[in-house]
């Protein structure tokens, strides 16, 4: 692509660019920060660009994949103090009452994400060997504990929150 072209082109889609950069940042200054450093970094690759291609759809994508950098960025740091943080006990200091609501709470899961639960730590066996098990993709062993884990956190928020 020409400079003339990518000028051209810049110009037609940059109110473009300013609305998506707007609408994911939610502050004008800064979508029009993004929407600089996007343009810079597409006047650094003009030489690749082809005319023919959908250049505001191009546009447009180098924008928000520039803004999700800038959310990134802007997340706040949370420091962890460590004298908080729980060692984990081993099996045998567990008790059995512990054990038996841990146990009530994965029986209730839906069938699926309690024999995930139940493969992965009451046989040991590691997301590979689940998949092997299961038939599943690594994807979908991945989602399906978590989706476990989501639910069992949940039933002990709600646990404890009765007991208070």
């Amino acid at each position: 692509m020409t400079d003339k072209d990518f000028k051209t082109a810049i110009l037609q889609c940059q109110p473009y660019m300013q609305k998506v950069a707007e609408k994911l940042l939610g502050d004008a200054d800064n979508a029009e920060d993004a929407v600089q450093e996007a343009i810079i970094g597409l006047w650094k690759q003009r030489e690749c660009l082809e005319t023919s291609a959908d250049l505001k759809a191009l546009f447009g994508t180098v924008v928000k994949r520039r803004c999700i950098d800038i959310l990134r960025k802007q997340r706040p740091k949370v420091p962890i103090d460590e004298s908080l943080m729980l060692t984990e006990p081993s099996p045998d200091e567990y008790s059995e009452a512990q054990y038996l609501m841990a146990r009530t709470m994965v029986d209730r899961l839906p069938a699926r994400q309690r024999d995930v639960i139940l493969m992965k730590y009451e046989q040991g066996m590691d997301n590979k060997a689940i998949e092997k098990a299961t038939g599943m993709s690594s994807t979908h062993v991945y989602a399906t504990l978590s989706r476990a884990y989501k639910a069992l956190r949940d039933a002990l928020t709600q646990n404890m929150e009765e007991r208070s």
